[in-house]
């Protein structure tokens, strides 16, 4: 049964994309952050982890010696804007957010610290493809292809939980820009 796509992954013309399993996996979607967070003040609420890819998943990670790729946002955070890059295997330094103040009520009252834990597989095997097919899946897109690595998450339907509100239906997609040889992300969100 095909389920929805959560999280696409575009490397060196290939589409990976990542659905819900209900088998353990080691690519996740939301749950709690896998390491502690330094650098760049935030607050006073969390830091969302999106998504977390492993290397076995996008064979690049592993022959960059990132086995595992951590993608987090501001969810509390109206705009944000940041980048970080992973120092050791359980500390994360964030290098610029902004907004550095959280907003109680942004992206809805009551959003929750941590988004649910869902586990993904692969939706069958990497795709051939070039990175203007890629982006036209998505709004406003950057061009040209502004990283060896870029992860889009558009809003999903079936996690239970809105990730915008409002603002679902307008396609609102989290961009990860994801620099391998440094090791750095950059992250934001576009819309429609």
């Amino acid at each position: 049964m095909r389920r929805e796509p959560l999280v696409f992954a575009f490397h060196d013309n290939k589409l990976y994309t990542f659905e819900r399993t209900d088998q353990h996996s080691a690519s996740v979607f939301g749950g709690p952050l896998p390491a502690n967070l330094t650098g760049c003040p935030f607050g006073p609420k969390p830091l969302h982890l999106i998504a977390h890819l492993r290397s076995w998943h996008i064979p690049v990670l592993g022959e960059r010696f990132v086995f595992d790729l951590p993608l987090i946002y501001g969810m509390h955070y109206d705009g944000c804007e940041m980048s970080y890059r992973r120092t050791k295997a359980h500390e994360i330094e964030i290098l610029h957010i902004e907004p550095a103040s959280s907003a109680d009520d942004w992206p809805y009252a009551n959003f929750p610290p941590i988004l649910p834990y869902i586990p993904l597989r692969l939706d069958d095997t990497p795709r051939l493809t070039n990175y203007d097919e890629f982006a036209h899946r998505f709004p406003n897109m950057p061009w040209p292809q502004p990283a060896e690595l870029v992860v889009a998450v558009p809003p999903p339907a079936t996690i239970g939980l809105s990730l915008w509100g409002g603002g679902d239906g307008d396609g609102v997609t989290i961009v990860f820009e994801c620099d391998l040889d440094q090791q750095k992300i950059s992250v934001c969100n576009r819309t429609s």
